[in-house]
């Protein structure tokens, strides 16, 4: 078998060419030579993962051949309008002893920040796999959006499919569908899903969308909390991040395992660990607010997690309407659905226990709010569009408060005497 490559910082699989079936100690030996020699302190967290505390300026995002030139932004030049008060808004609820929900501090309570901090102009970057590095989690995802509203398309593809291994992804997701959508924002409980075969996942995220679900054209920018064993070789609850600017067919990436996200923060580890998380009929924990929108002035879409300004993707990485705008905001659970025991997994949605059950016991997003042409952070409307693509296997409910605002709840428990 015979190897050719061109070695990248981070991910060498981009720029290799296979014959036969890969090394992955070969591509590991070298990714992690190049990894070492840009990293100033190391980190071991009690989960497991080695954390590179890695000089800022030689991050992977510069091995980007669009990226070569580019100079690093280290705080936006523009904040839509409402965003601090929206900050301002969770931080008194938070206060407010009264409140049934506390927040799983991603970037304050990471894991890995028991044994230690990043050092000043550095960015934490977790130490991967050799799947990782060969980027099978990239041809699961390379098969997995169409536009949700298509479920009998999806129907007809999982059928076609029968027994092979080739994942089904399912969905239970609220969407906005506007010419001009700047950013999102949006809070999400935070829970570990049963997960039933290692190459399965569960997903709970909001996604920032243009172009066209058909074809290679379509543009994406992605954050939330996922379960992902066959990605992280383990079955934590993990903050995630995605893009891609191809409908996944050979551009992107989750976290930082290709050049492309320009990374600035020194407390976030893409990949890390969250904890606490939420209980079935007890305690409630969230994220913190996550936050992705446009500045306005250089065009990158930056991505904020509570007050804190992790990265951003570079507008020139895209190019099918996110290097302008997004025309889609949408917000919910994911799953993918192997067939591993020839009928549907069970591979848990949210709590694994559908929208229907409510507070306390449901998975939610709430305080769903996007950015407008008048660059301002409003509500999104109570009548947004929402379908769960399995209905028998993963449902979800809408709601509104004055506390909440526009919100719903998702998941359910994959397989059960209705859902096949």
């Amino acid at each position: 078998m015979l190897w050719v490559c061109l070695f990248s910082y981070v991910t060498i699989t981009i720029f290799c060419t296979a014959y036969g079936e890969p090394t992955p100690s070969v591509a590991r030996t070298e990714y992690l030579r190049r990894l070492n020699e840009a990293t100033l302190r190391t980190i071991e967290s009690p989960d497991g993962d080695v954390v590179h505390c890695v000089d800022r300026a030689k991050q992977p995002a510069f091995d980007h051949p669009l990226l070569s030139d580019h100079v690093l932004q280290e705080s936006p030049t523009s904040i839509p309008e409402g965003l601090e008060d929206l900050n301002a808004k969770y931080l008194s609820m938070l206060e407010n002893s009264n409140s049934t929900a506390r927040p799983s501090t991603i970037f304050g309570t990471q894991l890995w920040h028991s044994q230690g901090r990043c050092p000043e102009d550095t960015v934490p970057i977790r130490r991967p796999s050799d799947s990782d590095l060969l980027d099978r989690q990239h041809q699961t995802r390379s098969y997995r959006r169409l536009n949700y509203t298509a479920s009998s398309k999806r129907n007809l593809s999982r059928k076609l499919m029968g027994n092979f291994a080739m994942p089904v992804h399912e969905y239970a997701v609220g969407q906005i569908d506007h010419t001009s959508i700047y950013g999102t924002y949006a809070i999400f409980n935070a829970w570990n899903p049963k997960v039933q075969d290692p190459e399965e996942m569960s997903i709970a995220q909001l996604w920032l969308i243009s172009g066209s679900f058909y074809g290679p054209y379509l543009d994406t920018v992605e954050a939330g909390w996922t379960v992902e064993p066959d990605a992280y070789k383990d079955y934590n609850t993990r903050f995630f991040i995605y893009w891609t600017n191809d409908n996944y067919k050979t551009s992107g990436c989750r976290d930082l395992h290709c050049p492309g996200f320009v990374h600035v923060s020194r407390d976030m580890l893409l990949g890390g660990t969250i904890s606490p998380l939420s209980k079935y009929g007890g305690q409630q924990f969230e994220m913190q607010p996550v936050a992705v929108w446009k500045d306005n002035v250089t065009g990158n879409w930056w991505l904020r997690v509570g007050s804190t300004n992790i990265g951003y993707w570079p507008a020139r990485l895209f190019k099918n309407g996110l290097q302008n705008k997004a025309s889609i905001a949408q917000w919910g659970g994911e799953i993918t659905n192997m067939f591993a025991k020839g009928r549907h997994t069970s591979t848990q949605m949210g709590s694994g226990h559908f929208s229907t059950e409510g507070g306390g016991n449901a998975a939610y997003v709430r305080s769903l709010q996007y950015v407008d042409s008048t660059y301002s952070f409003v509500s999104v409307p109570k009548n947004f569009r929402f379908a769960a693509s399995n209905p028998t296997c993963y449902s979800i409910t809408p709601y509104s408060t004055t506390y909440s605002g526009t919100s719903f709840f998702f998941g359910g428990p994959g397989y059960n005497p209705q859902c096949h």
